[in-house]
């Protein structure tokens, strides 16, 4: 193995070329009373050597239980005399005698240790004041296109946010604290010491990018979110909120004690609103104070974009002022040409429904015998093929649905989008300006399987028995992939079983997109096909023999330094 030698010391810079590795003293000096020739003392030369003795293997594009012995780095480490320290490091790890990867001269470097392709490692020696160091190269080949191992991973920054923004005390630990394992943390594991297939998420902490829209929302637009949630249960004070809850004048939306044939309003009802069993329920009294308070507090009304400021505002009315423990998470959903939401509900006895949220009071799906507001998803006109609003609005949980028609101008590609965005706002619905997201994102394709079973299962969740947070996780990590724009990003399998993939090829995460016929959605088995390594190990010899000569100018010795 061809190398360098430096060596540090505390004289000088000295360099010893070959055969002048001595210093030669004084001959003459008048200090020698006997005119004898004195002969200066040589300056011991400790070294250290590195050279290497095993060239990890290519990684493979999918672990199938693979050793890891064979991926692993070896190296040998020789000095001409005991060191008081000795170390070998490379940039991303420095390992000591004391580490348990040191077996005598031998020192094994973990894959997950080491940076992708040939890199420089570095032994160095110290005998008190005196260095000396020496390099040898080693190089890990990572597949182009490798299926990726999604960990349970803290996210401390996420959650000092989370301790000092927080409306709610004990926020992660009424989540959980810290989760490990869920169908997108279990469903796939690699070696834990590989390293360039992982993917940290902190599941419960990444629940802040939805909760926090109330509160950055809350401060924004203070009238339509805040001022009123915050006017529930509470006597204001304010003669225009206060005929708003009576009913005294005639309402654009009707109170379930209310009679629209009648022109009867109703009134709010507090006391049943905060005793309600179930989100539908509560949803029953809070709703229509929504849409009258819009019409009533701010000058444009209920208006169908404002379906991002519904949907938190909704959620923290219900879950801040009702007595039962009822959970409610809320995201806005775009059809085409109306803003509409989803909301999920857990009811006092646990159980779980979803529901359709409309953004204006009297919407196209209404009929004689039901206004629409918030009807159980499977009773939602924009899914019932004989509904008006069925042929004016294309939904996005239509997508991949036996029942679809071509109501709309979109394609294949353009409504695939639309779904994805739909889930993906599960997890964050508020984007900050020039953000990347779900749907719209280039770096991140789902495919068209994984997409039509995120649908059906959001379609008929109330028919199913799929937990709501299993489908929130999964769009958790969509929206962190997302996130992520220096990486593509393929998620395949189903929602039982999400799988996740990076590749290199931009072009194909377009391919992905425009797949109708489910080309890639086997695409363990085009990892498989295709891991396309970037450096192969004959490119990794070549560099190595091409290594600089040093030998020609003996051993440099750097002292001082």
């Amino acid at each position: 193995m061809k190398r360098r030698q430096l060596l540090l010391g505390t004289t000088g810079l000295l360099t010893a070329l070959a055969g002048c590795n001595t210093i030669t003293g004084n001959n003459g000096g008048t200090d020698n009373p006997n005119n004898t020739e004195t002969t200066p003392t040589k300056e011991t030369e400790n070294t250290v050597s590195i050279s290497t003795e095993a060239q990890p293997s290519k990684l493979p594009s999918i672990w199938g239980g693979q050793s890891i012995e064979e991926f692993q780095a070896q190296f040998s480490v020789q000095t001409s005399d005991e060191p008081s320290s000795l170390t070998v490091s490379n940039g991303e790890v420095e390992l000591n005698r004391d580490s348990s990867q040191w077996n005598q001269n031998t020192v094994t470097v973990q894959p997950g240790q080491m940076s992708s392709g040939e890199q420089e490692f570095t032994a160095t020696a110290q005998w008190g004041s005196q260095q000396a160091q020496d390099t040898a190269k080693a190089a890990k080949a990572t597949p182009s296109n490798y299926k990726v191992d999604v960990v349970a991973e803290r996210n401390e920054e996420m959650r000092e946010e989370i301790s000092q923004n927080s409306l709610e005390d004990n926020y992660l630990e009424k989540r959980g604290g810290f989760i490990t394992s869920d169908p997108v943390l279990n469903n796939y594991s690699s070696h834990e010491q590989l390293g360039f297939d992982k993917f940290g998420i902190d599941l419960v902490a990444y629940e802040w990018r939805h909760d926090n829209d109330y509160t950055e929302l809350a401060e924004a637009q203070p009238i339509e979110v805040k001022n009123f949630v915050d006017s529930i249960g509470v006597e204001t004070g304010n003669p225009d909120i206060e005929a708003i809850k009576s009913g005294d004048e005639v309402p654009a939306a009707i109170y379930p004690n209310g009679n629209f044939a009648e022109r009867r309003g109703g009134n709010f009802d507090y006391e049943q609103f905060s005793n309600a069993e179930t989100v539908g329920g509560a949803l029953d009294w809070v709703h229509p104070y929504l849409f009258n308070w819009q019409a009533k507090m701010t000058p444009d009304g209920p208006y169908s974009v404002e379906d991002a400021l519904y949907a938190p505002s909704l959620e923290q009315a219900i879950e801040e002022n009702t007595n039962k423990g009822l959970e409610v998470h809320a995201w806005d959903v775009e059809t085409l040409g109306h803003g509409t939401g989803l909301i999920f509900g857990k009811s006092a006895d646990g159980t779980e429904e979803l529901r359709f949220m409309e953004t204006v009071s009297s919407p196209v799906t209404a009929t004689a015998d039901d206004n629409q507001l918030h009807p159980l998803i499977e009773n939602s006109g924009y899914l019932d093929p004989g509904n008006d609003g069925f042929e004016e609005y294309w939904h996005p949980l239509r997508f991949g649905w036996e029942k679809d028609e071509d109501t709309s101008s979109w394609g294949f590609e353009q409504k695939k989008r639309s779904a994805v965005s739909a889930f993906g706002g599960i997890s964050n619905s508020l984007h900050k300006e020039n953000n990347p997201v779900p749907g719209a994102s280039d770096t991140v394709a789902p495919t068209t399987e994984y997409v039509i079973d995120f649908t059906e299962k959001l379609r008929n969740f109330n028919q199913n028995d799929i937990k709501f947070e299993t489908l929130y996780n999964q769009s958790k990590v969509l929206e962190k992939m997302v996130m992520d724009e220096d990486t593509n990003h393929i998620i395949y399998g189903d929602t039982e079983n999400p799988q996740y993939a990076v590749v290199e090829d931009d072009s194909l995460i377009e391919d992905v997109w425009e797949d109708r016929s489910g080309e890639y959605d086997d695409f363990n088995q085009f990892l498989r096909d295709n891991p396309e390594y970037s450096m192969s190990m004959d490119d990794v010899d070549t560099s190595l023999e091409g290594e600089e000569e040093m030998g020609d100018f003996g051993q440099q010795v750097l002292a001082g330094i």
